[in-house]
């Protein structure tokens, strides 16, 4: 994308699977303002889940297979105000893409609920679109579960498991993913996690978890976790919040957070001070519909 056609750092990108009759979309937010516009719409967004950004400021949107096709993975790119979908892989591995993240060297890497089964995370040649499973478990007592994904500033891979449908499930956790051997090391287990959607890193490296059902009443929450000791702090809970769904942080170390069934009556942007927990609603109603992702463009 040239530089006449990125989108100015700091904007606010939400996948949304359901906008305006179901087509499903990509929103701008301006983050001073909160005031939304379309980057793309309809085609074949309907079903969006993940968002990301490349370095060239396309942006990345993976797709779950419950809606048209197959599950896949999209690239959004501008020119001349018009922005043109291009699929970089669909099939294969994947089965219901959830969450896409862009690793330092330009390597994509999608999370799917139920690859092979108890779910995978999926590394995508950009170029290409060659997919390669990074992790995968072979046990039904131990499935992987995934739901959002990142990368700290080491490369290591950040991600989100749900509870898993066995017997005796497993509890919610935060795991830590090798790049390299796809290895999985527990960060933290149980606790305040219930139902963990997405996953984020701070400035300074704390893990961040959106849960849309821990807490009393299970309005969710943000839940912090220490990347060493994998101890819980609270973040932000109640409120507004009734099932948040994903997470970014900015630049400024602020939270954004979005809710399609906040208290404010319908899906909700929110950006959520670190320290005090406060929550401000940034933008919320149409034309929104089911938000299901969340990104910051980055700066230069």
């Amino acid at each position: 994308m040239s530089a006449q056609n990125k989108i100015p750092a700091g904007t606010i990108l939400l996948s949304d699977s359901e906008a305006f009759g179901c087509q499903g979309a990509v929103h701008m937010v301006d983050p001073g303002t909160g005031l939304s516009s379309f980057f793309a719409l309809g085609g074949d967004l309907v079903g969006a889940t993940g968002i990301a950004v490349e370095a060239d400021g396309n942006v990345l949107v993976s797709k779950d297979r419950q809606y048209p096709g197959t599950g896949s993975l999209l690239r959004l790119s501008r020119s001349g105000g018009t922005t043109t979908q291009s699929v970089v892989a669909d099939g294969g591995n994947f089965v219901a893409p959830c969450a896409v993240v862009v690793e330092g060297n330009g390597r994509i890497l999608v999370a799917d609920l139920f690859s092979r089964g108890p779910g995978a995370i999926i590394r995508v040649n950009p170029v290409t679109g060659k997919q390669t499973v990074l992790s995968v478990s072979d046990s039904k007592i131990d499935p992987l579960r995934p739901g959002g994904l990142c990368v700290a500033a080491d490369g290591t891979i950040v991600v989100v498991e749900q509870a898993g449908p066995v017997a005796e499930p497993p509890s919610a956790r935060v795991v830590r993913i090798d790049p390299t051997s796809g290895a999985r090391t527990v960060v933290s287990s149980g606790g305040a996690l219930v139902s963990p959607a997405d996953v984020a890193v701070d400035h300074e490296g704390n893990i961040l978890v959106v849960d849309a059902n821990a807490f009393d009443g299970f309005s969710g929450g943000v839940i912090k976790v220490d990347p060493v000791s994998g101890a819980q702090t609270v973040v932000s809970s109640g409120g507004n919040f009734d099932s948040p769904a994903a997470i970014a942080v900015e630049a400024d170390g602020s939270l954004l957070i979005t809710d399609n069934t906040a208290a404010t009556g319908g899906p909700t942007l929110f950006r959520v001070d670190p320290t005090t927990g406060e929550q401000h609603v940034l933008a919320s109603g149409l034309p929104f519909r089911s938000l299901t992702g969340v990104k910051v463009v980055p700066g230069a």
